[in-house]
């Protein structure tokens, strides 16, 4: 591994740290508590992360991620890749980095679906 390519990592990783910072939170009402996650299109992610992101999907055009393009937020950190209005199975992936997020949502994705296998649900 060159040295480029660890200085873009360590870039990464100082990118991850300050948007967890910014991304992440949890809030109380009423006694619940409430994970607040700000999502961005991948168009909107910092550039480097960006980068990284459209490598992965130019690296995989027929997968789930490079089809649907999720919005990617950060937890902690933990990266997250999903589609639709909340975090559910089947339509999300999790991750420490960007890829491993993508990766995690080509795995799982509409796996409750496929591992019913046209069975009802509990």
């Amino acid at each position: 591994m060159g040295s480029g390519r660890s200085a873009a990592s360590y870039l990464v990783r100082c990118v991850i740290a300050s948007l967890s910072l910014i991304l992440s939170q949890v809030q109380n009402v009423g006694g619940a508590r409430f994970l607040i996650v700000t999502s961005l299109a991948i168009e909107e992610l910092p550039a480097v992360v960006k980068e990284d992101v459209e490598e992965f999907l130019e690296n995989h055009p027929r997968s789930p991620a490079a089809r649907l393009r999720p919005r990617m937020g950060m937890v902690g950190d933990t990266w997250l890749a999903f589609i639709g209005p909340e975090l559910q199975l089947g339509t999300s992936g999790l991750g420490p980095t960007p890829r491993d997020a993508l990766e995690d949502f080509n795995r799982r994705f509409m796996e409750p679906l496929i591992s019913r296998n046209g069975s009802d649900r509990d």
